[in-house]
């Protein structure tokens, strides 16, 4: 009995002391339950795809805006707000643009000469796009092919000869092994056209990218049961392939980058200098080199 009280003892005095802890019992705290949570995708669906898609078509069926230096409604948009309205219906459903110049949705506005690299910024700073990847170009010097860079004097003047990469095989490496659909951000020339390229890589084995701007240079096709079609009269949608003819051919489908080299060498003929003749190339002004950004959305699940 003396024993037993003499460890009781011991424990009650070491338990004061802090040489032995007691263990408590766990209390759980309340569960915070969120309502939704949101995250990040670059992946869209088929009604997103869909959605862009006729709001292309709808925009090129519009006359072209008046030669002057006012906005009119009513009338087609030009390649910037064409494309930020077609990032409007995309990431957020629908879009006041094709009635004004303006988005419900701040980060589609502000921007100063409706300039493509500072709506990229602005979509950057608020996480619709992450890092972006360039394609330049190359040309002959001295019979070496030799890169295009705006630090070069010399080359800076020369024309687009060759693409430096292929776009197409930078595509896939930005979407990797996922599937689905994925929609880019496109700067052709230093900025001096902006239009959309959505990726269709559902299948790897079929892949296709659907070019999306405001000018009747691209016509509405697809393919169906792997039969080229294309309709007549419509315009704002053409499907193109990793390889294939720059211009149009009867039942073959354009190659994307045998295009992009064909607009390149175009636009850097084309800076729109009074009394420019069709051989005065004004290079330097828009520099051949293209620049691209993987849109993404907020979903909540």
């Amino acid at each position: 009995m003396k024993v037993h009280v003499l460890v009781l003892c011991f424990v009650i005095v070491a338990v004061l002391s802090g040489s032995i802890i007691v263990p408590q019992r766990a209390v759980s705290a309340p569960a915070i339950l969120y309502k939704d949570s949101v995250q990040r995708t670059a992946l869209f669906s088929t009604d997103d795809v869909e959605r862009i898609k006729q709001f292309f078509l709808a925009n090129t069926a519009l006359p072209e805006q008046p030669k002057d230096s006012n906005w009119h409604p009513g009338f087609r948009h030009k390649c910037i707000n064409t494309v930020r309205a077609g990032l409007d219906y995309l990431i957020f459903g629908e879009s006041s643009i094709p009635d004004s110049l303006y988005s419900r949705n701040s980060v589609l506005n502000g921007l100063q000469d409706n300039d493509i690299t500072a709506l990229a910024k602005r979509l950057r700073d608020n996480h619709y796009v992450r890092s972006y990847d360039t394609v330049r170009f190359l040309s002959l010097r001295k019979d070496e092919w030799v890169p295009i860079t705006k630090a070069d004097p010399v080359s800076r003047g020369l024309p687009p000869m060759a693409l430096e990469k292929s776009l197409w095989n930078t595509l896939l490496r930005r979407v990797g092994k996922e599937r689905g659909f994925s929609i880019f951000l496109l700067s052709v020339c230093d900025g001096y056209h902006a239009a959309l390229l959505t990726l269709d890589h559902r299948n790897p084995a079929e892949i296709k990218a659907y070019w999306a701007d405001q000018t009747h240079r691209h016509p509405l096709r697809y393919f169906v049961n792997n039969k080229l079609e294309e309709v007549p009269g419509k315009y704002g949608w053409e499907v193109m392939q990793a390889n294939g003819p720059a211009t149009h051919a009867v039942g073959m489908a354009r190659g994307l980058d045998e295009y992009m080299l064909l607009a390149n060498r175009q636009f850097w003929c084309d800076c729109g200098r009074p009394n420019q003749k069709p051989d005065d190339c004004c290079s330097g002004n828009c520099f051949p080199f293209i620049q691209i950004w993987r849109i993404q959305k907020f979903v909540s699940y």
